[in-house]
């Protein structure tokens, strides 16, 4: 029987650089790196996007990216200012 391993990933939200949550991932469907997914985070109560991290050495260049400002420009973009709505 063939088995799909799975890696947990982290998301790490742009507006406030915290962990938001871990997703499971396979391993055979791998994104790229710092691939962005718009994902709710509970510290800022808004739907913005999040980098997935894959590795303790992306987690850390995130974090120093972060603290320098990569990603100011990016969060000012992604941010719903209508209330996350949306149709289905």
């Amino acid at each position: 029987m063939k088995q799909n391993k799975i890696e947990i990933h982290d998301f790490y939200c742009l507006n406030c650089g915290q962990k938001s949550m871990s997703l499971p991932r396979q391993r055979n469907h791998l994104h790229g790196k710092f691939h962005r997914k718009k994902l709710y985070c509970p510290r800022c109560k808004i739907e913005i996007n999040h980098i997935e991290i894959r590795s303790e050495e992306e987690r850390w260049e995130f974090l120093e990216d972060f603290e320098g400002g990569a990603y100011n420009a990016e969060r000012e973009t992604t941010l719903c200012y209508d209330g996350c709505s949306r149709v289905w």
